[in-house]
């Protein structure tokens, strides 16, 4: 016997609705995540109240989305009104408001996420065997293999849930997402977006993904990735495809990072050349951030969150050795910043989890971090011009030079300076090294 604890909040939504003459039911993802006693803020209800009628029973409901949904706030729960819906399925605007619990839910994606609760009978209602699923842990089509494509965006939930929930794909449902993997191209980028960004951030991110590559969706979302797919390496029991895949998945789970681990060599079948001990790939670093910056702005990302990734991805090949110094390390947070300093540890940990290394901390990563830790309190910013005692305007003043290109040269020198010894970081000090610049430059 099956106990659903639900929030009083949502009790008496259900019951003012029925005392109002209407039936409701909370209903989908909710139940699914009660049943597998995940966390849910979020609540759905199904009813046979319309929009208008919704509102008369609460007048603080505001309409939420395309489908007649009106959103209510109670004691702290997002809780969604929605009417039953009587169409054929499908993502659509044109719906019809009526049917049944039983319609409603016949229309649903998958068989885990169309069952009904009522909670004043405390009844649910599984007409498709959703709680069977949820308990064998399988994803599968609520009716036929066709509610997938009924909105092709479903495929990808399908690997969405699979990478959220654990759970395993059935068979034929797997062959529906091959089978009309190209339908995804009518989807916009917005929602594939919004979709792989819950993929790359789930805790078993790594099957969803592969279930993207092997039935074909993953042509539609990231086509380039699939290039990857048997370009072997020469020091790496995997392809470079899976090698990405293993990367976001072992990566510490922030959307920044994992886009970074999926994409930090997705250019390495471009830039491959033969040599005698296999295939090598120079400066794939380079084309690699390149392209991964195409993807992200097809895919419509945020410009913080594409920067963030190229970044990462363009200085992931640093190189670090027991001889480095801490000037070394200086320069290195001057290309990357502070803020990204740790990540971009992050990206090279997982890149060696991935490669299948036994030593994943090399002596010269472990000084590095020993490194960075010595210079934190130097407090020279992230060591870049922005961050001298001096400024443009000191230099022209001092100097009685123009503005142009010769002020940026000094600025760079005096920065190369600092980061060879941050002592130097005093206004006195660099101007004195700004005037001996400018007079050797005078004399050559």
């Amino acid at each position: 016997m099956i106990q659903m604890s639900m929030p009083s909040a949502i009790k008496k939504i259900c019951n003012k609705l029925r005392a109002s003459g209407f039936e409701a039911y909370v209903v989908g993802g909710t139940i699914r995540d009660l049943i597998m006693n995940r966390q849910n803020s979020d609540f759905d209800i199904a009813t046979s109240a319309f929009p208008n009628e919704i509102k008369s029973v609460f007048p603080n409901a505001k309409p939420y989305g395309n489908f007649g949904t009106m959103l209510v706030i109670a004691d702290g729960f997002k809780v969604e009104i929605t009417p039953f819906r009587n169409d054929a399925p499908g993502r659509k605007p044109d719906y019809v408001f009526g049917g049944s619990i039983y319609t409603d839910l016949a229309r649903r994606d998958f068989t885990i996420n169309s069952i009904a609760y009522d909670p004043i009978d405390d009844e649910l209602i599984d007409p498709f065997d959703g709680i069977k699923d949820i308990k064998k842990g399988v994803i599968k089509c609520t009716g036929s293999t066709r509610r997938i494509w009924e909105d092709p965006l479903r495929a990808m939930r399908a690997a969405r849930f699979q990478a959220q929930l654990g759970f395993s794909i059935d068979a034929s449902t797997l062959y529906a997402l091959k089978s009309h993997a190209k339908e995804l191209t009518g989807v916009s980028q917005e929602r594939i977006r919004d979709e792989l960004t819950r993929i790359l951030t789930a805790d078993y991110n790594f099957d969803g993904l592969v279930t993207l590559v092997i039935t074909d969706l993953m042509n539609y979302i990231i086509p380039e990735l699939m290039a990857g797919m048997g370009v072997m390496h020469s020091n790496k029991p995997v392809d470079v495809l899976e090698h990405n895949l293993i990367a976001c998945k072992v990566i510490r789970n922030t959307l920044p990072l994992r886009l970074a681990a999926l994409l930090h060599d997705i250019s390495k079948p471009e830039t491959a050349v033969n040599c005698e001990e296999g295939l090598r790939f120079p400066k794939h670093q380079i084309e690699s951030a390149a392209a991964a910056r195409e993807i992200l702005q097809r895919l419509r990302f945020d410009n913080k969150t594409i920067k963030k990734v190229i970044l990462l991805i363009e200085n992931h090949m640093f190189f670090y050795t027991e001889n480095s110094s801490l000037a070394d390390a200086r320069r290195l947070i001057s290309k990357v910043g502070w803020e990204n300093i740790y990540n971009l540890i992050d990206l090279r940990v997982a890149d060696k989890i991935a490669s299948g290394f036994d030593r994943v901390y090399s002596p010269g990563l472990k000084k590095l971090i020993m490194d960075i830790e010595i210079i934190k309190n130097e407090q020279c910013g992230d060591y870049q011009i922005k961050d001298l005692a001096v400024t443009g305007e000191d230099i022209m003043s001092e100097l009685g030079i123009s503005p142009g290109p010769q002020v940026g040269q000094i600025l760079n020198i005096l920065l190369d300076k600092v980061i060879e010894n941050p002592s130097l970081n005093n206004k006195a000090a660099l101007l004195e090294i700004a005037k001996t610049t400018l007079a050797a430059e005078q004399l050559t």
